[in-house]
């Protein structure tokens, strides 16, 4: 058991542990309080603030081993609770000095308690309505710099940003122990160039670098300056950075040699002439940690356009799992990509169509046809997860998938969103008894064996 969720945890008159008295949780290590409390259940005990000092006590001899506190709402309430929520805050601050999760989408009162706590190694925070609560998170961070691991923001407006590392005497605080840092803002928040760095670098030691908003930086210190430590990357193209990474030369094939996961997504705001052609695109997405064995590709290449852009991936045999989201592929798409990718063990798209063939093949003679021209190829792949999108080609997507374990010898399973499983693997095991594949059917009937294997893993499973 790793985390106790407490709901209605703010009706502070009623905190109690009554419900696990003569029980103790040593391997619980989190505990999140949801907030549920209407304007009319305000009455505040005199003696709310003992009450938590006795809660707190008996949580922590229940479950003496918890690192993290999370605290969340339920759904918004009147600004009149915040005394509760500042009262709960305070519990949280007496439960744990190494990690606190705050997540509020109200004024930033309750921020101004948190404020004081120190030794932080963790700090989230979410808010999506324009508040004092992000300078407050702001000046929380900087005063957990030299302890802070993890540090994920999700601000609207963003534009208090840079005080996250720019002190008011105008020096720059260093975050030395942060790993992984977060950082996004609503779609359409303006977001100001961050300030050119006299020297230091304010993260030496990511691993994890997320950035999802509009032009973050000002200069490349922080993919630069990362380049030793730096294991995972996400980061929209825009005309900034791109411009940057055009400029600044900073991924080369030997700049990052710990990078394993790069995702790279196209901005809605993205000017599309920025790349002459699909294969220019591509090309400069794979420059960016050419040897990262894990990636993500967020665009809409599909049918002939994609064909173009075969030869490219062919330039990158390093990658291992390849995620192409919003990429609608036919058949003969994915057989010239494994192809081109012998290393390839994972590929993750939405549903495939079967798409056209040469005259002559016949529907039922593909199976033929695809062992005769393709087989053997792709002996490192074994797995196509197929994402969940609107596409209702279901049968034709179970086709593909039939006849691409025809082609290649490892193939084990399709991995589909639990929601489309069952229709999924019905339509596996009727097609696998017709005709066409008939005579293959005792090698294609491992696919329906795959067990958990058979439901999709998110993209932070596969970055773990």
């Amino acid at each position: 058991m790793g985390m106790i969720d407490v709901c209605d945890g703010s009706v502070l008159m009623k905190l109690s542990c009554e419900p696990y008295k003569d029980r103790t949780f040593p391997k619980v290590h989190s505990i999140k309080f949801t907030i549920f409390l209407p304007a009319e259940d305000m009455a505040i005990s005199p003696d709310s603030e003992s009450n938590i000092s006795a809660f707190v006590q008996r949580i922590k001899q229940m479950a003496p081993s918890i690192k993290k506190v999370s605290i969340t709402q339920g759904r918004r309430f009147a600004i009149t609770t915040l005394i509760s929520l500042l009262l709960l805050t305070s519990l949280a601050e007496q439960l744990s000095q190494n990690v606190v999760g705050v997540d509020y989408d109200i004024d930033g009162l309750p921020v101004i308690v948190v404020q004081q706590m120190t030794g932080l190694s963790s700090l989230v925070y979410s808010s999506f309505t324009p508040t004092d609560g992000g300078k407050q998170i702001m000046q929380l961070a900087r005063r957990n710099a030299s302890t802070l691991q993890l540090l994920k923001i999700n601000l609207n407006p963003i534009t208090v940003i840079t005080s996250l590392i720019q002190n008011a005497d105008g020096s720059y605080a260093q975050y030395p122990c942060l790993h992984t840092f977060k950082l996004s803002c609503q779609r359409g928040s303006h977001v100001s160039q961050w300030p050119e760095f006299p020297g230091a670098v304010p993260f030496p030691r990511l691993r994890v670098l997320n950035i999802g908003m509009v032009n973050p930086f000002g200069d490349d210190i922080v993919f630069r300056g990362n380049a030793a430590t730096l294991e995972s990357l996400f980061f929209p193209l825009n005309t900034e950075t791109v411009r940057i990474l055009r400029e600044g030369k900073v991924f080369t094939p030997v700049s990052h040699p710990k990078l394993q996961y790069v995702n790279l997504g196209m901005n809605l705001d993205f000017e599309p002439n920025i790349f002459g052609t699909d294969v220019e695109y591509l090309r400069f997405v794979l420059r960016i940690g050419s040897n990262a064995p894990v990636r993500t590709i967020v665009d809409s290449l599909t049918g002939e356009a994609f064909l173009s852009t075969i030869p490219v991936f062919g330039e990158h045999t390093c990658i291992q799992v390849l995620t192409l989201e919003y990429t609608h592929l036919n058949l003969c798409n994915v057989i010239a990509l494994v192809k081109a990718l012998p290393l390839l063990s994972d590929l993750h798209t939405p549903f495939p169509v079967l798409g056209s063939w040469p005259d002559g093949v016949a529907k039922h003679e593909l199976s033929a046809y695809v062992i005769a021209n393709y087989a053997p190829t792709g002996r490192r792949f074994r797995c196509w997860h197929l994402l969940s999108d609107h596409s209702d080609h279901i049968e034709s997507a179970v086709c593909c998938v039939l006849l691409l374990a025809l082609v290649c010898p490892n193939f084990d399973y399709a991995a589909v969103t639990p929601t489309r499983r069952g229709l999924f693997m019905t339509h596996m095991s009727e097609m696998i008894a017709v005709d066409e594949f008939r005579p293959h059917e005792f090698r294609l009937r491992r696919l329906l064996f795959g067990g958990a294997k058979n439901e999709i893993r998110s993209v932070e499973q596969l970055r773990r």
